[in-house]
């Protein structure tokens, strides 16, 4: 029984890992041509806007759309379902006229760029459906559908800017096949609930409201931990911005991108299936110190090598892939290297504390990293280090904050969920 399950967890992190391996090599392809058809500016730009969207994206739902995968009770994930895409439509709306009122007030040089506004609410309102759907095809195990659509998009996204780069659309060249991507696949993701409309349709407010106060936590506490994860990573570009320039964004942009590369084609699909064998484990016995004594020697064995190659050879060979312009961001994978490398093993596992439903330690961990990125910003702003010091002490206060984080993790993987063991 054990082999079975665990050849289940290779098997599902290999199929995840599949579609995300040809979408990032979509994306790796795609980057040279990219870098030679935008300037610096204009990629830091759309950086700029995708970061104010990320920072929101993983919590347009108020993180209901995690219960989804971890309730017990068939009867709530309708209800649940429903509520998430009703939080997130409300959020959109109001995030979008944050957006616009901080760049009519706050950033008016990017004025000319105020078409963006409608390309933002739309990239909002399709997270926030996305995220429910992922959710739903995860609890169902329905990783291929999972893993298509992430082809599907990484396609559009990145193929489309390509073919706009050639009539010189500049940032409208870079969003408009970013927004229609995320659009893609949508449809495919509501294959197996399309013909329950009505049922979910038919939700009605008190059972939305049941299940609002039964998973209370998640927009408590573990909404608020994930935008604090979400700030601290994109306030780093924002800081850079204020720091050192947009041009300066751009070079950054990418070597974010290529430390990101092993997060997103392993990492967020280990974390998916750790989730949903962490809960099934904690469901049956109260804990679940073997799905993250498993998973986390998995992903140490491919974090070593991982952050060898990032530190001795990618850096080498920015410049010969990227051109000459951006032979500067192997200097920022040198240095982050090693963040990034304890960020890939400890993200698969945050999930962890949701499982053990201690969501209120996941805010206060999520909230130093808000703190390190604030306190390296007024050091580097009062002392006027250089990019690459300001990197240095993000590094440094990331990689500890990661560690305590860590062991945070593996503690409540032995407790696990007490009040559930109690009764």
């Amino acid at each position: 029984m054990r082999k079975e399950i665990k050849s289940s967890f290779f098997k599902s992190i290999a199929l995840l890992a599949s579609g995300s391996l040809i979408a990032q090599l979509i994306t790796i392809i795609s980057a040279p041509f990219l870098t030679r058809l935008f300037t610096t500016n204009q990629i830091g730009i759309y950086t700029y806007i995708l970061s104010l969207v990320s920072i929101f994206a993983p919590i347009m739902n108020g993180r209901y759309d995690m219960s989804i995968v971890t309730e017990e009770k068939e009867e709530f994930i309708y209800p649940l379902m429903k509520l998430s895409i009703i939080i997130s439509t409300f959020g959109s709306f109001i995030i979008t006229t944050g957006y616009i009122l901080y760049f009519l007030f706050f950033n008016n040089e990017n004025y000319n760029y105020s078409y963006t506004f409608v390309l933002v609410f739309i990239l909002l309102i399709s997270h926030g459906i996305i995220n429910v759907l992922t959710a739903y095809n995860n609890r169902e195990r329905e990783y291929k559908i999972i893993t298509s659509v992430h082809i599907i998009r990484a396609v559009c996204q990145n193929f489309g800017a390509i073919l706009l780069g050639f009539f010189k659309l500049g940032l409208l060249g870079l969003l408009l096949p970013y927004t229609v991507g995320q659009l893609l696949g949508i449809n495919k993701q509501t294959k197996k609930i399309r013909n329950s409309f009505s049922k979910f349709k038919n939700i009605n407010k008190t059972e939305m409201i049941e299940v609002l106060k039964y998973h209370s936590k998640q927009p408590l506490y573990s909404a608020p931990a994930l935008f604090a994860n979400s700030f601290s990573y994109s306030s780093v570009m924002f800081f850079i911005e204020g720091l050192f320039g947009m041009n300066v964004v751009g070079l950054y942009s990418i070597s974010f991108r290529i430390l990101g590369l092993p997060l997103s084609i392993i990492s967020s699909n280990v974390s998916k299936v750790f989730f949903e064998e962490a809960s099934r484990e904690s469901n049956m016995t109260g804990q679940f110190y073997q799905s993250f004594k498993k998973t986390t020697l998995f992903l140490c064995v491919l974090a070593i090598p991982m952050i060898l190659v990032m530190y001795f050879i990618v850096p080498q060979v920015i410049g010969i892939v990227f051109g000459n312009d951006w032979i500067e961001s192997g200097a920022y994978i040198k240095i982050l290297s090693f963040m990034f490398g304890i960020r890939f093993v400890v993200s698969s596992l945050s999930t962890g504390l949701i499982v053990a439903k201690k969501q209120n330690y996941e805010l206060i961990l999520q909230v130093s990293f808000i703190a390190s990125s604030i306190l390296c910003y007024v050091i580097s702003k009062i002392f006027m280090l250089s990019v690459y010091d300001f990197l240095k002490l993000i590094n440094f206060t990331f990689s500890v904050s990661f560690l305590i984080y860590f062991i945070m993790i593996f503690k409540f993987s032995i407790r696990g969920d007490i009040v559930k063991c109690q009764q």
